[in-house]
């Protein structure tokens, strides 16, 4: 068993790509993959298409 916890970011991301077809073990990494990024921002599931669209276009203009 992986200790998912002392892995880098990297080494988490190559151990999802490598377990993809496994859902307990994906799921698991994701989980802890997502929990170390704390600045992240949350948006609702039933987010308005022209709210998700605006969204989208303004982080791609921060991106350039």
């Amino acid at each position: 068993m992986f200790n998912l916890k002392e892995m880098s970011n990297a080494e988490l991301k190559q151990y999802l790509a490598t377990h993809r077809n496994d859902d307990d073990a994906f799921s698991e990494a994701l989980q802890e993959l997502m929990s170390r990024s704390r600045d992240r921002v949350r948006y609702p599931a039933n987010l308005p298409l022209e709210e998700m669209e605006k969204l989208i276009a303004e982080k791609l203009n921060q991106s350039k």
